[in-house]
């Protein structure tokens, strides 16, 4: 064989590496994208399904969900009071939760409003995130953005 085309042979087995390679990280990053979206999909989803849980609450204690209960929030905090101590959980639930859509969603004031009533319920809850059981709870749990997202909606 000649040296010119053993040259040809090892330019086109190097091209077909090329190729390979090439053809390989595309089907990689393609089926990355599909993974991610697939993940995103089920967090959505798992949202979802909190939040029927959440609501669950509300409807086997409507109480938690009651102005008229949820406005005495300054009176009961720090009381035995089986109500406001089950209504403090509650509302840990709701803000933890908002926490999570919060991220998931990026941010995004507008999605995270196509999603969940966030409005009605940070502002029927209010007292509670004003005013936690414990002074620095709202500041250690939860990052500035969120506190300022939350904040928005309140003042």
């Amino acid at each position: 064989m000649r040296t010119e085309d053993i040259q040809l042979i090892a330019v086109g087995v190097s091209a077909i590496s090329a190729i390979s390679a090439a053809v390989s990280a595309f089907y990689s990053a393609r089926n990355s994208k599909t993974t991610l979206e697939l993940y995103k999909l089920g967090r959505k989803e798992k949202l979802a399904d909190d939040l029927d849980k959440i609501l669950q609450i509300g409807l086997e204690y409507p109480y938690l969900e009651n102005q008229s209960f949820t406005s005495q929030w300054d009176k009961f905090r720090g009381t035995d009071d089986e109500r406001y101590l089950r209504y403090d959980m509650y509302c840990n639930l709701i803000f933890n939760y908002l926490n999570r859509a919060f991220s998931h969603f990026e941010k995004d004031k507008t999605k995270i409003e196509s999603f969940i009533d966030v409005k009605s319920w940070v502002r029927a809850h209010k007292y509670n995130w004003l005013n936690p059981t414990d002074e620095n709870e709202n500041i250690d749990a939860y990052d500035a953005d969120f506190r300022s997202f939350i904040n928005s909606y309140i003042k």
